[in-house]
C-alpha cells in the first residue's frame, strides 16, 4: 500500500469529524481547533477537553496530518499537540483501510517532524493500538486506572535518537 500523507485542509473538515466519531473518547473541540480555517487555534483552551494536563507553551502548535485514498479523500488522521513536548491526542483510520500500514505511516511522519519526545495515552485493553505504538518505538512510562471511562490507561513515550 502506498500511503499518501498530507496536511489536513479545511475541505477535509466534514470527513475528519466523521472519522473522529469512530473514537471511543473523541475531543471535538481539539479537532475543530486544529483544522485550518475551522476554529480558533487556541491550543490551551482546546486541550482542556482532553481531561489531562498537557504542558503547553504560548507557541503551542497543532500537527494534523491525513492519510488519503486514491481520490484524495481522508481515510485517517493523526492529531498531535506541541508545546514543551508533543502529545498525540488522536489517531484514527477508517476500518475499511486498517491493517494496511496507514496508522504506522502517520506516526512515522509525526516522528520525523518532531524533534522533542512524543507521548500518547492508550487504553490498556486496546492491544492493536499498543502494538502499533510499540512497533514504532514507544515504551510504557505510566499506568493509570482513571485515564479512560471504560478502561485503565497507559502513557507511552517516544524519545528521538
Amino acid at each position: 500500500m502506498d500511503s499518501t500523507i498530507r496536511p489536513a485542509r479545511a475541505s477535509d473538515a466534514d470527513r475528519l469529524h466523521r472519522l473522529q466519531s469512530l473514537l471511543p473518547e473523541p475531543t471535538p473541540a481539539l479537532l475543530s481547533a486544529a483544522i485550518p480555517d475551522e476554529g480558533p487555534r487556541d491550543a490551551q483552551a482546546a486541550t482542556t477537553s482532553l481531561g489531562v494536563e498537557i504542558p503547553l507553551t504560548t507557541t503551542a502548535a497543532f500537527t494534523l496530518l491525513v492519510t488519503v485514498d486514491e481520490r484524495d479523500t481522508a481515510v485517517g488522521y493523526v492529531l498531535a499537540v506541541g508545546g514543551s513536548g508533543t502529545h498525540i491526542a488522536e489517531l484514527v483510520v477508517n476500518p475499511d483501510h486498517r491493517r494496511a500500514g496507514r496508522g504506522q505511516a502517520l506516526l512515522e511522519k509525526v516522528i520525523a517532524r518532531t524533534p522533542s519526545p512524543l507521548t500518547v495515552h492508550v487504553a490498556a485493553d486496546n492491544d492493536a493500538a499498543r502494538q502499533l505504538y510499540e512497533r514504532v518505538g514507544f515504551t510504557e512510562i505510566a499506568h493509570s486506572d482513571d485515564q479512560f471511562e471504560t478502561s485503565d490507561g497507559l502513557t507511552l513515550r517516544y524519545d528521538p535518537d
